[in-house]
């Protein structure tokens, strides 16, 4: 019964992964689309390109997570 239970949560760190990707990419997206330049305060720039990159950490580490597990 557990087993069934944490059989879906092996592909956590996939899917939050894609989930920093996409987050952190419509962001980024809305921080280059405003019409006036930014204060130095108001640019998010840097966070954004930070949430795709834990994004694409936590894709590879699950992904070779997944590979252990299924050898």
């Amino acid at each position: 019964m557990l087993e069934s239970f944490l059989n879906p949560m092996k592909k956590w760190f996939f899917w939050a992964g894609v989930s920093f990707i996409i987050g952190g990419t419509i962001s980024l997206a809305l921080n280059l689309g405003v019409q006036e330049s930014l204060g130095r305060l108001e640019d998010l720039t840097g966070y954004a390109i930070g949430w795709i990159a834990v994004g694409i950490v936590l894709i590879i580490f699950g992904l070779i997570k997944g590979k252990k597990e299924r050898s």
